[in-house]
């Protein structure tokens, strides 16, 4: 062993340069490996904290208000969790979950102080809640913490903004802003751990769903998908069995509420070629879904995302380790002897194979060393990239200590395994003698080897250059309406005249327009089903908004036919505006002779609910614009019978203008709002980033390809300059020999050159059609989507080329300019 260790500090000092580049190399593949593994392994820990995991679903159904009804929606109608007591006696506990949105939470101080703020992760639960989900309680008693109305519970740090140091449980705090309803005031009955990090369900202010009347009142229905709703099954259960029995559920169940939303049976509603089905999805799939899941829960990670991080780390280990091949076989001329010495004095060829494999090691061991102090410096960089709060912390990560023992392990065997067998199979009497063909042989595989980094750079290089194709191409893509310059302003319905607070924004300097409305994109709330003209007793399911007059200018959608609503028509409450493909889906024509026509509402039961068409819309993407367009209607603000929500939103156009002047109109705007909205929380939000949100996960994929596309060309790049010296070395003396023949430097340098380039001619064949065919995977999530240019693998290709030649030709003209007299000499 310690023969062994004085051999390796010896390479280190007489081998400098291809020291530092295995080094090198070896260290930037293990620091994005660990990297990869923080950021993958803290994803597949979602939800893994909660008990009984295996055993612990969501109930998904088929996505009901949109047109492609294969997709999976996991938001149900109280009547599923109604159904499931009943059909299945496999579940032990289920516990369903309201998202009721944002609310202003004020508590009064025994001085008088008020401490208010907006709470953005509100959710309410019932009963059962702590009994299927792990979220322990500190204070309070998780049986009797949910049971009534006006009951909530907050997180730890909630408490701590809202009390301080003084004991919550038993004080009173008001959660107002609803529209059309008072304040509510709730008694704090319980205090849990703040909410993990790894888990989808978020929250710092959880509410008794006993304080929400609607959800009592309906919970018979299906229709009214309001609910996220959980089961712990039993033990014993076997849940395709459980499956099985879902199938005949919503048959059975479904009917009262399908014929009450939709004017049909259950049956004639899936001969119509519609689907009503319910779905099992595992707790630990919820972060990761195998097949998308549209809901409430926003923080979804992609499972293509995942395995392509996992792919490129595996690729760079693997591109590192060819590195170290090579270049321990480039330096094959210069340790033949030191080998043959060790042969004749005994060494047999597996203690030298170990003494190849130990340098490898060693080189690995120091390598994993340098990684773990740049995985602490790169940290904080990676961590805002990827927007997460990954920490290494070996002490309390002993699995990561594992982990990395065993990928130096790895890479260390890897790396040495072919340069111990070719280093040890030779004769050493040869060796002495200087001619052993060793260094000849394998000259296919390690061409092969070359071939495949190039085409792992280059597939990468495809890839990046796609995906930011695409994102480019959805941030600029026309939405049917002009998302730029339109601030959004929340908590409206708190306001208690928000028309006059509307028309003071509008006479605002910097302001062309302003509308009041429930719902701004990209998100829409409402929908509903409704009568239409035409199709019988069916009934047609709808999205839908309430806005006023302004709305239409406001984000400058385009009205093909028909008229807007008029400020000055008391009548137009009654008057609805449709987009093209709400009337497509109807069976209209989307000319003027729908317009007349008539929507009724079916579940106000009052004739008042027959709403008149007065307007087609061009469409537009109301959601993310990974979304399809679905069919949409917008009512006037004024009418008495549909509401989507209860919050009210304010849309203002503003004009363009430099930074200074946006800073003084967001100031002139919010005292203004302060004028009208006295004590109400005054904030707001940019339509055009809000479209950025959408594909803020994909936006990071790019970013992390990027970066692990540069590091393996890079890692490429030093493998490539690993076999020219090899090359070089193997052929100085024909290179002497060519130029004493009359060949010019020109001709030589063709000559090593375009052996390389005829490698990397061989990658690119095999590299384009891999990034194509994994790009094409990667695009099927975008409805609007790119066709990859030819110039992209073109230009990949061309881009790897000149870097080859950069690094070739340097060393192939110093040996090109050689004096033939040095290397012929001895011959």
């Amino acid at each position: 062993m310690l023969s062994n260790v004085r051999v390796f500090l010896r390479i280190l000092q007489r081998q400098k340069l291809f020291s530092v580049i295995n080094l090198l190399g070896i260290t930037v593949s293990m620091t994005s490996a660990v990297l990869i593994y923080l950021y993958v392994s803290h994803e597949l820990s979602y939800d893994s904290f909660h008990q009984h995991t295996d055993r612990l679903y969501r109930v998904n159904q088929t996505f009901i208000w949109a047109q492609n009804e294969e997709s999976q929606f996991s938001r149900t109608g109280p009547g599923v969790a109604h159904a499931l007591k009943e059909e299945l006696p496999e579940v032990e506990l289920i516990t369903s979950i309201h998202t009721p949105g944002n609310f202003i939470v004020s508590y009064v101080e025994p001085d008088g102080d008020v401490i208010s703020f907006e709470e953005d992760k509100v959710l309410a639960a019932d009963t059962n809640f702590f009994k299927v989900l792990n979220f322990p309680l500190v204070a309070g008693n998780e049986v009797t913490a949910l049971r009534e109305a006006n009951q909530l519970v907050m997180t730890r740090s909630a408490a701590k903004k809202y009390f301080g140091t003084t004991d919550p449980i038993g004080k009173m705090v008001t959660l107002g802003g609803l529209r059309g309803s008072e304040a509510k005031t709730f008694e704090v009955t319980g205090v849990i751990e703040d909410v993990p990090e790894n888990s989808t369900i978020h929250f710092d202010i959880l509410l008794s769903t006993r304080s929400f009347p609607a959800i009592e009142n309906r919970y018979w229905s299906w229709v009214w998908t309001q609910l996220e709703t959980f089961v712990l099954l039993r033990p014993d259960a076997d849940i395709e069995a459980v499956r099985e029995k879902l199938k005949d559920i919503p048959r059975k169940r479904a009917d009262e509420s399908i014929r009450a939303a939709m004017g049909v049976s259950y049956d004639e509603y899936i001969k119509s070629g519609k689907n009503w089905d319910l779905f099992l999805q595992p707790i630990t799939k919820l972060h990761i879904p195998e097949t998308p899941v549209a809901g409430s829960f926003s923080d979804i990670a992609s499972v293509k995302v995942i395995y392509s991080f996992v792919g490129a780390a595996v690729f760079v280990v693997l591109l590192s380790c060819i590195n170290f091949m090579n270049l321990s076989t480039a330096q094959f001329t210069k340790r033949i002897r030191e080998a043959g010495i060790r042969k004749i004095l005994g060494m047999d060829k597996n203690r030298l194979r170990l003494t190849f494999f130990f340098e490898a090691l060693a080189f690995c061991l120091i390598a994993l060393i340098i990684s773990l102090a740049l995985i602490q410096m790169l940290l904080p960089a990676f961590n805002a990239v990827a927007g997460k709060h990954l920490k290494l912390s070996l002490w309390q990560q002993p699995t990561l200590i594992i982990v990395m023992l065993l990928l130096a392990l790895f890479m260390a065997l890897v790396s040495s395994i072919y340069p111990a067998i070719s280093l040890a199979s030779f004769n050493p009497v040869n060796a002495l003698r200087g001619k052993s063909k060793a260094g000849n042989t394998g000259r296919a595989f390690r061409n092969g080897l070359v071939v495949f980094q190039f085409s792992v750079s280059i597939v990468l290089i495809i890839c990046t250059s796609i995906v930011f194709q695409q994102l480019r191409y959805v941030s600029e893509k026309d939405l049917g309406f002009d998302k730029e310059n339109l601030i959004v302003l929340h908590h409206a319905e708190a306001v208690a005249h928000i028309e006059t607070l509307t028309n003071a924004l509008i006479s605002s300097a910097g302001v062309l327009n302003a509308s009041w409305c429930s719902s701004v994109p990209p998100d829409l709330y409402g929908g509903d089903s409704f009568s239409v003209e035409g199709i019988g007793d069916k009934k047609l399911a709808l999205n839908f908004a309430m806005i006023d007059a302004n709305y239409i200018p406001t984000l400058n959608i385009r009205l093909k036919f028909g008229r807007n609503f008029r400020p000055d028509s008391p009548s137009d409450s009654n008057r609805v505006i449709l987009n093209e493909s709400a009337v497509r889906s109807i069976g209209w024509s989307v000319d003027e002779s729908t317009l007349g026509k008539f929507v009724t509402y079916p579940n106000s039961g009052s004739g008042f609910a027959r709403f008149e068409v007065i307007g087609i819309v061009s469409d537009f993407n109301y959601w993310s614009i990974e979304n399809a367009i679905e069919p949409m209607a917008m009512f006037n603000m004024g009418n008495k019978y549909i509401r989507d929500s209860d919050r009210d939103y304010i849309v203002i156009k503003a004009r363009r203008s430099d930074m200074e002047a946006w800073n003084k109109l967001l100031l002139s705007i919010e005292s203004t709002w302060k004028t009208h909205a006295k004590n109400t929380v005054f904030q707001y939000s940019f339509v055009d980033e809000n479209f950025e949100e959408t594909f803020a996960t994909q936006r990071q994929f790019g970013k992390i390809l990027t970066v692990m596309a540069t590091l393996a060309i890079v890692i490429a790049a030093l493998g490539l300059l690993g076999m020219v010296v090899f090359s070089l070395e193997q052929r100085t003396k024909e290179i002497g020999i060519r130029k004493v023949s009359g060949a010019s430097v020109a001709n030589i340098l063709s000559l090593i050159t375009r052996g390389y380039m005829r490698l990397i001619l061989i990658a690119f064949i095999f590299s384009a059609p891999v990034a194509w065919y994994c790009m094409q995977l990667w695009l099927k999530d975008f409805v609007y989507r790119i066709a990859p240019s030819p110039w992209t693998f073109i230009g990949a290709g061309t881009a790897t080329v000149v870097i080859a030649l950069c690094i070739t030709l340097y060393h192939s003209l110093k040996a090109a300019l050689t004096n033939p007299v040095d290397v012929l000499r001895d011959e």
